[in-house]
């Protein structure tokens, strides 16, 4: 039984981006982490073991998302990553410790609850979107890279977790890697000589940037993102090919 989660790494700390010690099949499928005692012969394959339960491996057949979203659902499922063919396997396990994180974080009845994630960008049902979460992680080097973390979630719980209708997704997706340069910047002290970018180092104050923070200010994004580039590629971004980080592929 291994104890902990891959990559879970100390508290307080970025999560470690490593891989994990199972491997999953090239094909459309569900990562299932599943209480120890509950039920899981709806699943394919057995992967692993641990103190938080059991990872499961499931088909998700024609419609993954649509599989992935009635199964987080079932009894006893605390997370479920939804893994489509050619994923990096250290990104499905991040975005498992992510799901894991962020149903922790919400177990107090404040938030959806039970998530879904995913390493890549999925195409989502009707009433579904997908949120994409700025995730830092850390290489085995000591080195840290920012990426997203896909989560899906119906439409009405996007909502009631932002506080406000959602604003131009979009805008927000089809800007994903200049938001992620946006992020190291900021994490490093470093914001945009304009006045969006001082507006922004005073609403931030220190807090991290998520992507909860910037669909609460659409309006300031919109021009943080589309005008002049005044933010730096972090150092390591030159081997990293266009929209890597973004989607999840292609990590260095």
């Amino acid at each position: 039984m291994t104890p902990a989660l891959p990559g879970t790494g100390p508290a307080g700390h970025d999560p470690d981006l490593v891989c994990p010690p199972w491997q999953v099949p090239d094909e459309a499928g569900l990562l299932v982490l599943v209480e120890g005692g509950a039920g899981s012969g709806w699943a394919d394959r057995l992967l692993a073991r641990h103190d938080d339960g059991l990872l499961v491996w499931a088909r998700a057949g024609v419609q993954p998302a649509g599989r992935a979203m009635a199964t987080v659902d079932l009894p006893g499922v605390r997370a479920v990553v939804l893994a489509l063919p050619g994923a990096d396997v250290r990104m499905l396990a991040l975005a498992l410790r992510w799901a894991v994180h962020l149903s922790g974080v919400r177990a107090d009845g404040h938030g959806p609850g039970r998530c879904v994630t995913s390493p890549s960008r999925p195409a989502v049902p009707p009433e579904v979107v997908r949120i994409p979460h700025l995730v830092t992680a850390r290489r085995p080097d000591g080195t840290v890279v920012d990426v997203v973390v896909w989560e899906l979630m119906p439409a009405g719980r996007a909502e009631s977790w932002l506080g406000a209708p959602l604003p131009d997704q979009p805008f927000v997706e089809a800007h994903l890697d200049r938001l992620l340069r946006l992020r190291a910047a900021v994490r490093a002290g470093r914001f945009p000589p304009t006045a969006a970018g001082s507006r922004l180092a005073r609403l931030l104050a220190g807090r991290v940037l998520s992507i909860r923070f910037v669909y609460r200010r659409p309006d300031l994004f919109r021009v943080l993102l589309t005008g002049p580039d005044h933010v730096p590629p972090p150092p390591d971004a030159g081997g990293t090919p266009p929209g890597a980080r973004a989607t999840g592929q292609g990590l260095p």
